[in-house]
């Protein structure tokens, strides 16, 4: 065998959560302030080595003053699952949030979050942003009323609170000459589109009649360009505030706080002056972008092959400048609420972890959005910030957001039961006892790969059916970081070995957490 076991440590947090009322009065338990973007790469951070481009000087200070975990990935590269086992510590299968729809369906999950924990342990609870996940998982938060809301629909009706916002802030219009309207999220405000915008077709006249435009009501990840708003008036800039009034109104409680910002997600339309802040003939274009993924299971995915303008160089830099305008705009806003516990002299005892739900594939492999388990898709920034009690360096080893409700509930010194594991010893400098992630996606469907495994340098996909439709893929991450050649593909018999390896850790794992496909996986075969 090539890959030598490295026993995990993953039983030692699978212990009762105990209640105590008086552990969020105790002075060593810190104030808990997670900021979560939606769908921001692991390069979309300058700090990230990788792109000198972006300008995140905020997140870099962050970064550099903390732990930054360079190879972190998502459990799941799309919103509702990723965000639920963020929240509860459980994989997809355990939670049963496999898909986006099954966040609204309270049958399926019924695992308490870090919040509704801490809650219980005497931590006032406020959230803001972006929710996606089930309506019960909300019943710990305070916010205040906002437009007749209250209770749960705050948080789950979050976008609809937006647009109330828009309609009492804004005076919409009929477009002008070389503008579009976005009814995909910003509930028919006006923008100026870039050439990979599918209704781009439309311009110059601007005019677009009722029966076309229902016609062409494309999703979020179509729409791209430029948004006519003013800055304030951002989803960004209002999620920013939201939390910065947060943070003050509950100074002299013990806090856990979520900033839940809706971008960099589609639609990809910055204000100005985020939206002409990177200039699209000077982004990157992916190394990837024509490949044409021979032996690769994703090679139909995310409608790749009916959207050639993500595969063409000369369209994909303005989505790549208006995405960083984007992550610069959350940057300015991280920057603020930071500024905001410096004020109120919080920060010393405040515990800030930053991260993302899932990545973006932003044109590699000439494909956009998430949904597969490719490194643009998965990986993810993350980074843990508590002064005096985190060490700063960074940690190279493979972990999962998973790992955030263990290591939350570590820090509030709370014990609980998890599928993942504290990254508490990982943020002191500790070695590592654990050397994989795992992910999972597409529980149903046999033609791609649903189960993930990485280790620093290799990654194994597979599914857990054990029929002609699959595709398996492994992927030498050292040699190949871009994920060009699918070594069972090329060459099973050669590289066989190295994927039963992965997949014993990854049994090993599962049979730990007691998934519940165990036996199915077992049974696979290359």
């Amino acid at each position: 065998m090539l890959f030598k076991y490295i026993h995990t440590s993953l039983a030692s947090v699978l212990i009762a959560i105990p209640i105590c009322n008086s552990i969020a009065q105790k002075k060593s338990a810190p104030n808990i302030l997670v900021i979560m973007t939606d769908q921001q790469r692991w390069d979309a951070l300058r700090f990230s080595g990788s792109n000198d481009i972006i300008k995140t000087p905020n997140l870099d200070k962050l970064a550099a003053s903390g732990a930054y975990f360079s190879q972190a990935c998502s459990p799941c590269p799309v919103s509702g699952p990723a965000r639920t086992s963020i929240l509860t510590g459980r994989l997809n299968e355990k939670s049963g949030i496999r898909t986006n729809m099954d966040s609204d369906d309270n049958k399926n999950c019924d695992f308490k979050t870090f919040d509704q924990i801490l809650v219980a342990n005497g931590y006032v609870a406020e959230y803001y942003g972006k929710f996606h996940s089930p309506d019960y998982m909300a019943d710990c938060y305070s916010n205040p009323s906002e437009y007749g809301y209250q209770g749960t629909k705050l948080i789950k009706d979050w976008e609809k609170l937006y647009h109330f916002y828009l309609a009492q802030n804004i005076k919409k219009r009929q477009p002008k000459e070389g503008e579009l309207v976005d009814f995909s999220f910003y509930n028919g405000l006006t923008y100026t589109p870039a050439s990979i915008d599918r209704r781009y077709d439309k311009l110059p006249s601007g005019i677009i009649s009722e029966k076309d435009l229902a016609a062409r009501q494309h999703s979020q990840s179509d729409h791209h360009g430029h948004l006519n708003l003013d800055a304030q008036h951002t989803i960004t800039a209002v999620q920013g505030r939201q939390t910065m009034a947060a943070i003050e109104r509950n100074k002299n409680r013990k806090f856990v706080i979520t900033c839940s910002f809706h971008c960099p997600h589609s639609p990809i339309l910055p204000s100005e002056p985020y939206a002409s802040m990177y200039k699209p003939s000077e982004m990157p274009i992916p190394k990837t972008i024509t490949d044409k993924m021979v032996g690769n299971p994703y090679i139909k995915s995310n409608g790749r092959l009916l959207m050639p303008e993500y595969a063409d160089s000369a369209k994909i830099g303005s989505m790549i400048a208006n995405y960083y305008g984007f992550v610069t705009e959350i940057d300015d806003w991280v920057g603020k609420i930071i500024n905001k516990l410096d004020e109120l002299k919080l920060r010393d005892n405040t515990l800030i972890i930053f991260m993302s739900d899932h990545g973006e594939m932003l044109g590699a492999h000439g494909m956009r959005e998430k949904n597969v388990m490719l490194e643009e898709s998965l990986r993810v920034p993350l980074i843990l910030n508590y002064p005096g009690k985190i060490t700063q360096l960074k940690v190279d080893i493979p972990v999962s957001t998973i790992n955030v409700f263990p290591t939350i509930l570590d820090y509030a010194n709370i014990k609980a039961e998890s599928d993942g594991y504290s990254l508490r010893n990982l943020a002191s400098g500790k070695p590592a006892t654990v050397d994989f992630t795992v992910a999972e996606w597409n529980w149903e469907k046999q033609e791609v790969p649903n189960l993930m495994i990485r280790t620093k340098e290799w990654k194994l996909l597979i599914s857990r059916y054990n029929n002609k439709k699959n595709l398996d893929a492994l992927f030498d991450l050292k040699n190949d970081p871009y994920e060009t050649n699918n070594l069972l593909y090329i060459n099973k018999t050669a590289n066989l070995e190295i994927a039963e390896g992965l997949k014993a850790k990854l049994v090993d794992y599962l049979e730990k957490v007691k998934y519940p496909y165990l036996e199915e996986v077992k049974k696979r075969t290359f």
